[in-house]
Order: structure tokens, then C-alpha cells, then sequence
């Protein structure tokens, strides 16, 4: 019945909850932000940190820096994209799956959604595909 729980931060950089990092809280979507992480991994076949001109960057400005005018191919694994090839509606489903990864790794938590939300998306994500 707790908001959240008070905890010393600990974790692999990267997956870590930037809310829990500054604050100690562990909350709800303190997994939200980590299980985001993971979906963008999964779409761009990406390490979580990536080293860029020279510099470390985590994989959620990668994304956001590279899919920055909507060009999903630029970000999404080959490998993806070369199984559901060129057709309109995978490449709305590919949209579909990186807007949820990248609203479970809002900054602010309190905009994330919750779980069961996320879950209930990437079904309707899923059931989608398996229609076309």
C-alpha cells in the first residue's frame, strides 16, 4: 500500500531509474524505466551504453538522437527490419513498439506508464503484427 519504498541506489548503469538515482525511491515504475531499456535493446540490437565520437552515451539518447525525424530504419536492428521487410503497416508497428520503450523511459516517472499498461500495448502490438 506504499507509493514507494526508500532504498540505497544500486543497479547496472544504464537500466538504472534516473528518479531512483537522485532520490533513493524505488517505486512502480522504477521498472518501467528498466524494462524500457530492455525494449529498446531488443528494437536496435544495441549495447546500453554505446560509445559515439568518442564519447559514452546511453542507449535512450542514441535512439531519441538518431529517430529524431521519424526515420525508425536509422535505429531498428537490420536484422528486424530484413524480416519484416518494407511493408507500411511493420513499419507502424515498429513505430508502435519504440513510442511505448520510449515513454517507459520518461525521465519523470510519474508520466510513465504503468506496467499492466505497457504489457496490455505490446499485446496489442503483437496481435496486430499476426494480422497483417
Amino acid at each position: 500500500m506504499q507509493s514507494h519504498v526508500v532504498d540505497e541506489p544500486k543497479g547496472t548503469y544504464g537500466y538504472l531509474d534516473p528518479a531512483y538515482m537522485s532520490s533513493g525511491y524505488i517505486s512502480e515504475k522504477t521498472n518501467v524505466y528498466s524494462f524500457g531499456v530492455l525494449l529498446l535493446i531488443l528494437l536496435t540490437g544495441q549495447k546500453v551504453v554505446l560509445q559515439y565520437q568518442g564519447e559514452f552515451e546511453s542507449i535512450i539518447s542514441y535512439v531519441k538522437r538518431q529517430a529524431s525525424d521519424g526515420q525508425i530504419q536509422t535505429v531498428v536492428d537490420p536484422k528486424i527490419l530484413g524480416e519484416m521487410g518494407e511493408y507500411k503497416q511493420a513499419q507502424e508497428h515498429l513505430h508502435l513498439f519504440l513510442a511505448l520503450a520510449l515513454s517507459c523511459t520518461q525521465d519523470e516517472s510519474e508520466v510513465r506508464p504503468d506496467m499492466i499498461d505497457v504489457a496490455k500495448e505490446l499485446i496489442l502490438i503483437e496481435k496486430s503484427v499476426l494480422l497483417r
